[in-house]
């Protein structure tokens, strides 16, 4: 079968050729043909026939340029027409390749009346035509030397004859081409018309063959430098730019039209452009059938090639000898081509028929090309069809060759996806069963790095262990990773869209990694509060996260700033650093899975790659922008309006059930237990909520939930006796953080225990938790047994924290001296012998102070401001009593207040300014107390004109660890006060003019009165 399929290629192959030699070849019998130097045409009717061939005979005058009226006093010389005149026989001699000459022709015509035409073809190399000693066209300008300028392009020359006589005179000249000059190309005589038509055939030849192969050589030269996937391609675009080149240079020279050259350079074009065709042919064939080619005969060939190429610099009349030896290189290489060929089809390779067709056509066009140079034979003879049969071909052969590779690719692809999702679902089995043993080993050397387990360790031990953490750490990272990349990846991760306040998510981030991160580089969050975006909350935090990290990890120093702005309905939040920036061959790459930068410290470089899936999956976009050594800049596209409105209702219609079926109405809200401890909640998700409340008030507890951060300190101000305050980290306003570590201002986490809540489950937000100041850390969703357990331990803790205190105002109240009581019982026993009823006053006051400093209400966290007024009087009245001159005390109360105040607050002050402050002074001791109501707040004053304190003095007074004598009630005032929200304690002194007390407490309404 296979040698039947070569025999009939090769029969096709020689008919076509054959057929086109013998259109080629056949010439019309009747032509006329010019006989002894003279045409006659008066039988031809212009008009209504085709142009003339001006064939045959002519007279021919060598070696000078003459006119009519010369030509018969020289020897003449009959010779054929087309020819090159180094054939011609003169007197039994060769005439010389170099020279010039004179042809004459009479033509014969029965009408003068219409307007004839001449059209030119290859005469070699310059000439000029006359009718009837008028010049009337002309290529170049011959001369009888080497002084003449050469120029060889055929052209079109019109005349009205005055004659039926017609005397045609054309002078030739060369003194370059070695082959020889003369008339080689015939010339043809018309009407107007006819001539004008053969023009513009000739010219629709060439230019139908340029555009082609222009066409393919832009196509393959594009479709290589784009892919560069296989050689050929670029063969063969240089291989169709040579054919371009061939064509503009031969035929009607079109180059010599298009561009201002030199006929020289036009000769060296059609050299260079002749060789280098049948190089690149051959390369082209030997790359597409590489297997069938011998690699040292095309590199022998191609060689050959080079070399002749080297001979274009030399003289045209040199190079020129070569012409022969040109055209037999090129057809050697087309042979060799039919021979790799006719093996590929023999052997049965793809699509090979295909180049079979392309390579008959390109020798079809090549025979023909060569005969023009060397004998009459028009190039525009055959049909314009051999460029588009090339092209088809051609295309033809590489649309069979991807269509078969495109097949196996698909079943190859079909085999590599199998193996691919085996892969993954083992990568995501195997992370998975990752994680407990890696959260095993984090947790065990991280107990080994604690102070009371380390201290036997060594330091070449602890830093072995350190490694071991921060390995497991970064593979406890890639773990995450690859399982969120293997969920998105198989379409897996969904979302629970809602409205997420931006502000509160990137303070999180900025909390965490400002506590974790690197202290050189420094953090800036530009988003106000109050921006909200339709997110999942968890994936938002994920993807800032991720961009935040990266962004302090690859700045080494400098800052990270973070911002948003709205664009059309998009919410854009930015991430830009002062890092070492990302090289811009890199931008592109970097979202890619698995791909890292070449410095890249941790992870397999799935993190970009997750962020970018997770924003595309919220409907949003994610874009890049770097400098080399100045920073790169995250832009994230969140849309503001994503939910379709189906969607907002199904979600709304789903939380307004849940909500309904959990969700407190207003707030706060309060629920009453039966055991008098308190706890504060505080959640933005009010189904959160519902679910601590249920769980906690089975536990008898009194509950107080709140879903904002701003009326966490509103209810810790309205109840100062709060026990444990459970605080969301993701809150609107003020994040958990913000929360606790304003707390912990006035509270130490003995007084106020907190316990933090969040979904998020990285080991950074354990430690950004604690390090705000939170007590215990629990994450969602909830084990109701483990939030149960952990309440009532923080309870526990609080309980001995309030022991604590008692245990300090019992302290503050034993510091009444044995010496003060003695002093007032003397005094009061010299008063019984001078003025009893004073004595009888005294011991009143003795006893209402006695009574009240030992009150066990002391130890509750408010009492009335009244009864500390009274308390305070009594104690002045003593004084009074003992020092009449020395103290003038003043009380002014703006209106009267029924309010709750810490106890001891004010007495303790008091008592310093009298017993400090007016000790050296004998008379006119003053001391004032001024209480007003301002806004929300009591302001109290107590002013003293006593010795006053230096600034140092103050300063020691008030530090905790000061050990000065009567210290610890200026101490414990200062500390208690710190409890209490907007509360202030401030002293100011001045040496021998006077001690000044400021307070600012929040005003408490006595509710019992």
């Amino acid at each position: 079968m296979r040698k039947l399929l070569l025999l009939f290629i090769v029969i096709i192959s020689i008919f076509i050729i054959g057929g086109a030699s013998h259109s080629l070849k056949q010439q019309s019998t009747d032509a006329p043909k010019a006989v002894g130097g003279v045409i006659d045409l008066r039988q031809h009717d212009f008009h209504h026939n085709n142009p003339v061939k001006l064939d045959g005979e002519w007279d021919f005058v060598p070696d000078k340029l003459v006119n009519y009226s010369e030509f018969h006093s020289n020897d003449t010389y009959l010779v054929n027409v087309p020819s090159l005149w180094a054939n011609y026989d003169l007197n039994g001699e060769r005439y010389s390749a170099f020279g010039s000459g004179t042809y004459r022709l009479k033509i014969l015509i029965n009408s003068t009346e219409e307007i004839l035409g001449i059209k030119t073809g290859n005469i070699r190399m310059s000439n000029a035509i006359y009718i009837n000693e008028k010049r009337i066209g002309h290529s170049g300008k011959p001369a009888e030397d080497s002084t003449y300028v050469q120029e060889n392009v055929p052209y079109v020359a019109y005349f009205l004859p005055e004659s039926q006589e017609i005397e045609l005179i054309i002078h030739v000249a060369n003194f370059d081409y070695a082959s020889g000059g003369g008339i080689i190309g015939s010339i043809f005589i018309g009407d107007q018309e006819s001539i004008g038509k053969l023009r513009e055939n000739s010219l629709f030849y060439d230019l139908i063959t340029i555009a082609a192969f222009f066409t393919m050589f832009i196509y393959f030269a594009g479709s290589y430098f784009y892919a560069k996937l296989e050689i050929e391609q670029l063969y063969f675009s240089l291989f169709c730019f040579m054919i371009f080149l061939y064509s503009v240079s031969h035929g009607e020279k079109l180059l010599m039209s298009f561009l201002p050259i030199s006929y020289e350079l036009l000769i060296r074009i059609q050299i260079i452009s002749s060789i280098s065709t049948g190089i690149f042919m051959l390369l082209y064939f030997y790359h597409a059938l590489q297997q069938f080619a011998s690699k040292r005969i095309v590199l022998g060939l191609c060689m050959i090639g080079f070399i002749l190429l080297a001979t274009v610099p030399l003289p045209i009349s040199v190079s020129s000898y070569l012409q022969v030896v040109h055209s037999i290189y090129v057809f050697t290489n087309i042979l060799y081509i039919f021979y790799i060929q006719i093996l590929a089809i023999y052997k049965r390779s793809v699509g090979t028929s295909y180049l079979w067709l392309s390579s008959m056509a390109i020798l079809i066009y090549m025979i023909v090309a060569t005969l023009n140079l060397n004998i009459n034979l028009e190039l525009y003879a055959l049909p314009p069809l051999l460029p588009f049969i090339c092209l088809t071909t051609i295309s033809l052969y590489i649309s069979h060759r991807f269509t078969d590779s495109y097949l196996e690719k698909g079943r190859l692809t079909n085999a590599l996806l199998k193996v691919d999702k085996l892969k993954d679902e083992l990568l995501a089995k195997t992370s998975h069963e990752f994680r407990t043993p890696l959260h095993g080993v984090m947790a065990i050397s991280q107990s080994m790095l604690e102070p009371n387990e380390s201290s036997s360790l060594t330091v070449e031990q602890k830093e072995k262990i350190s490694l071991i953490f921060n390995i497991t750490e970064k593979l406890s990272h890639l773990v995450h990773d690859i399982l969120d990349f293997s969920k998105l990846k198989e379409g897996e991760l969904k979302l629970r869209i809602t409205n997420v306040d931006l502000y509160s998510v990137t303070h999180v981030i900025v909390e965490i990694l400002s506590y974790i991160g690197n202290k050189d580089v420094k953090i800036y969050n530009y988003i106000e509060r109050g921006k909200f975006v339709l997110a999942d909350e968890d994936r938002l935090r994920q993807i800032l996260y991720n961009l935040i990290e990266n962004a302090v990890k690859y700045t080494p120093q400098g800052k990270v700033e973070i911002s948003c702005y709205e664009e059309q309905e998009s919410l854009v939040i930015k991430v830009s650093d002062t890092g070492r920036g990302i090289a811009p061959e890199h931008l592109e790459m970097i979202f890619e899975p698995f791909h890292q930068l070449e410095k890249a410290s941790r992870g397999a470089g799935l993190g970009l790659n997750v962020t970018k899936e997770l924003v595309k999956l919220h409907g949003g976009d994610i874009t890049v922008y770097s400098v080399v050594g100045q920073g790169t800049t995250f832009l994230v596209k969140l849309p503001l309006k994503q939910l379709k409105k189906e969607q907002l209702d199904k979600h709304k219609k789903k939380n307004a059930i849940r909500a309904k079926e959990y969700s407190p109405v207003t707030f706060p809200y309060f629920v009453e237990g039966k055991t008098d401890k308190t706890i504060l909640i505080a959640d933005d998700d009010h189904i959160n909520l519902s679910v601590l409340i249920d769980i906690l008030k089975k536990e008898n507890y009194s509950i107080i939930a709140v879903d904002d951060g701003h009326h966490v300190f509103e209810q810790l101000t309205l109840h100062p006796d709060i026990d444990l305050l459970i605080l969301d980290i993701m809150m609107p306003n003020l994040s958990g953080y913000e929360v606790c570590q304003k707390i912990r201002k006035n509270y130490s986490s003995t007084e106020l225990p907190i316990l933090m809540l969040t979904a998020a489950l990285r080991p950074e937000d354990l430690i950004a938790a604690f390090q705000s100041g939170a007590n215990d850390f629990l994450h969602k969703p909830l084990d109701t047994a483990e939030l149960k357990t952990r309440v009532r331990n923080l309870i526990l803790l609080k309980e001995s924290a309030e022991i604590a205190i008692k245990m300090e105002t019992a302290f503050l109240q034993a510091q009444i001296k044995p010496h003060f009581i003695y002093n007032v019982l003397n005094s009061i026993l010299s008063l019984s012998y001078l003025d009893l009823d004073k004595a009888r006053s005294m011991i009143t006051d003795f006893a209402t102070f006695l009574r009240n400093s030992f009150s066990f209400e002391n130890t509750n966290s408010l009492i009335p401001l009244e009864k500390e007024l009274t308390l305070i009087q009594t104690y002045v009245n003593i004084h009074q009593m003992r020092y009449p001159e020395q103290l003038e005390w003043d009380v002014h109360i703006e209106e009267h207040l029924n309010i709750l105040i810490p106890p001891l607050l004010l007495q303790p002050i008091v008592e310093n300014a009298l017993f400090h402050g007016l000790k050296t002074k004998r008379v006119n001791g003053q001391v004032k107390m001024i209480i007003k109501k301002e806004l929300q707040m009591i302001d109290i004053e107590i002013k003293d004109n006593g010795v006053g304190m230096t600034q140092e003095l103050l300063e020691t007074l008030l530090m905790e660890e000061s050990a000065v004598e009567q210290g610890v009630g200026i101490r414990n005032i200062s500390k208690r006060l710190k409890k209490y929200n907007n509360a202030t304690f401030h002293i100011s002194s001045v040496v021998d003019e006077g001690t000044t007390v400021k307070i600012k407490f929040p005003l408490i309404l006595d509710e019992r009165r």
